[in-house]
């Protein structure tokens, strides 16, 4: 198993997740990000998201970390 330290004052990369939203059968989120790294093409942008989507990577993330290589 795999552990990082993550220094939580380092505003390096800020990610606000907020403005729940209900529609029909679906839960919408706005997800905001603040960065001051090269990587980004901005500083600053917000998308929104469904919920559904953050079960995709919560599996994909617990799937890539049990995979071997």
């Amino acid at each position: 198993m795999r552990s990082d330290t993550i220094d939580l004052a380092d505003q390096s990369l800020v990610v606000d997740i907020s403005d729940a939203l209900s529609e029909r059968d679906k839960v919408k989120f706005t997800v905001h990000t603040k960065t001051t790294l090269s990587d980004f093409q901005k500083p600053e942008f917000s998308v929104l998201r469904q919920h559904e989507e953050f079960i995709w990577l919560h599996d994909a993330w617990r799937r890539a970390r049990t995979t071997p290589g």
